[in-house]
């Protein structure tokens, strides 16, 4: 008689199942070897996106975020490590991405209100102006650099499919998105100025 998948995961002796048990596991389709992986790790990871500063409100996405990474990557985790070290990398990784974007962004709406907050009813006229400053520093980036910014940035793209849209590696993408992060960043304090 075959055990049901269910069963399997807690051995008999009720001892925890090894961390390499879990990933063989995982590795073959086991849904539930998959939820077992993030039932042990998921608190881990949002305590520690909590303490590398995630906000509250976004911590809960930037935990499955870190856990869709998690997927996606564990055929290619070699053991060297403990698998909680190897998640931690993962979400430090995320936890910094995140924190650089919201960078970016809050000096984004810095930029685009610097002036103080329009009247209850906005002027259209001034949002365009806004966003056409906007425009034009994005338009003072590279070409690779501006394609690789506005699908990431803006359109919200994952970065695996900006590489695939711009015909380039993966980390050359995110190279691209830190230098354009660095050079939007730049142009807008010297405009602030």
């Amino acid at each position: 008689m075959n055990t049901p998948a269910l069963l399997r995961a807690v051995p008999i002796d009720g001892s925890p199942i090894p961390d390499m048990e879990i990933v063989t596991r995982c590795r073959r389709g086991d849904g539930h070897a998959w939820r077992t992986l993030y039932d042990r790790f998921a608190p881990v990871v949002y305590r520690f996106l909590s303490a590398f500063g995630v906000p509250l409100e976004d911590r809960e996405d930037a935990c499955q975020e870190v856990f869709v990474a998690v997927y996606r990557s564990l055929s290619h985790f070699r053991g060297e490590a403990r698998l909680s070290t190897w998640i931690y990398r993962i979400a430090a990784r995320h936890a910094s991405r995140t924190a650089r974007r919201r960078r970016v962004r809050s000096l984004l709406s810095t930029l685009l209100v610097r002036e103080p907050p329009p009247p209850p009813a906005p002027d259209p006229s001034e949002r365009s102006e806004r966003l056409q400053i906007l425009d034009d520093l994005i338009s003072k980036l590279s070409p690779k650099k501006r394609l690789v910014l506005v699908l990431f940035e803006i359109e919200g793209v994952p970065i695996e499919e900006v590489a695939k849209i711009a015909g380039c590696p993966e980390n050359t993408a995110w190279s691209r998105l830190h230098y354009a992060r660095a050079e939007l960043t730049a142009m807008a304090r010297r405009r602030v100025r």
